[in-house]
């Protein structure tokens, strides 16, 4: 499968946009995650700690290779531990090993059958795309595995894709194309029940989509910011706006609380695609051609008012079977 082209090839510096891609599973562990993507794509290793490793200076840029967890990541473990003067690297066994290393492995052999590993991919021009291709394939052939593969495997494919622009106007149009694909984007998608049950992708909220939808909606980037925090206090949402908005109003979002940490970024963070690793008809490029859609109909704004308007009024007039409805609505352009 190719990798279609969006409709707007250029940022507003005019350079190539780029995308990066972010991609969980389980079955591979760090180490051996390190050295496929350095295998693939050259470069050098460092190794933060035992949970994130970073492969630097590789062709397209730095990868990041991590257990999913800042429990582990940031050895947040520890800190009871501590508090009760207890350093458990100080504790040594006969063969080397410390306390700390027998407390890590036990904890990757528990919390590893829910939470996945993450390699974060540097961001690279949508020409290069295909690159990224290939490591999701050496994690084929390395049986890792997906979203699929155990029925509380909530993984993800999240995907993060630079704005063209970063007026107002772009970014309302972007989020309403978006709301109005949604129902389509889960049925094309086969988002599995463990996603959606799972807090991670939580839907927006059918008020905050109404609002946005309306043609009377016209807000200032500050009012747009303020009235995405007001409906989604938190980041678990299937098109995530806050590291958008970080880039854009840090101010701003400095003032908020509860949102962990952010990192700020001129992109959209797509986190809705399944994790679909461990199916062997499955490429990247069919994620990505489903977020091309969204960028078809946000630089289509006619089409954008016409379809908000069809969206609400059907929405005021279903009580059951509305996402169906709209979904055949879409299918039929």
């Amino acid at each position: 499968m190719q990798f279609k082209q969006p409709p707007v090839l250029y940022n507003k510096e005019g350079k190539l946009r780029t995308v990066g891609f972010e991609l969980e599973y389980a079955n591979v562990g760090i180490e051996e995650s390190v050295q496929i993507v350095q295998d693939l794509y050259g470069g050098s290793i460092h190794k933060e700690n035992r949970f994130r490793q970073k492969v630097q200076h590789t062709k397209l840029g730095d990868f990041t290779i991590e257990f999913d967890l800042a429990l582990l990541t940031e050895k947040r473990y520890k800190k009871p531990l501590e508090s009760l003067n207890i350093h458990i690297e100080d504790v040594k066994f006969s063969n080397g090993d410390t306390l700390e290393d027998e407390v890590e492995t036990a904890l990757e052999s528990l919390i590893g059958k829910v939470f996945p590993y993450e390699i974060a991919c540097p961001p690279v021009p949508y020409t290069q795309l295909g690159e990224l291709e290939k490591l999701r394939e050496a994690l084929y052939q390395h049986h890792a595995e997906g979203t699929d593969s155990f029925l509380t495997n909530a993984f993800g494919t999240h995907i993060n894709v630079e704005t063209p622009d970063t007026d107002t106007d772009t970014l309302l149009s972007y989020l309403r194309a978006f709301l109005l694909l949604y129902p389509w984007l889960l049925e094309i998608g086969h988002t599995d029940l463990a996603r959606k049950l799972s807090p991670f992708i939580k839907s927006y909220p059918a008020t905050y989509t109404a609002l946005v939808l309306s043609p009377e909606y016209q807000p200032s980037l500050e009012q747009l910011i303020l009235d995405y925090h007001t409906f989604n206090p938190d980041r678990n949402r299937p098109l995530d706006m806050y590291p958008l908005f970080a880039a854009l109003e840090s101010d701003l979002l400095d003032q908020f609380e509860n949102l962990g940490k952010v990192k700020a970024r001129k992109t959209f963070h797509y986190r809705l695609p399944n994790s679909s690793i461990a199916q062997p008809g499955w490429t990247l490029a069919q994620e990505w051609n489903n977020w091309v859609a969204i960028e078809e109909l946000a630089n289509n704004r006619k089409k954008i008012e016409a379809l908000s308007l069809e969206y609400l009024a059907l929405k005021g007039d279903t009580i059951l079977g509305f996402d169906t409805k709209w979904v055949k609505r879409i299918e039929n352009g």
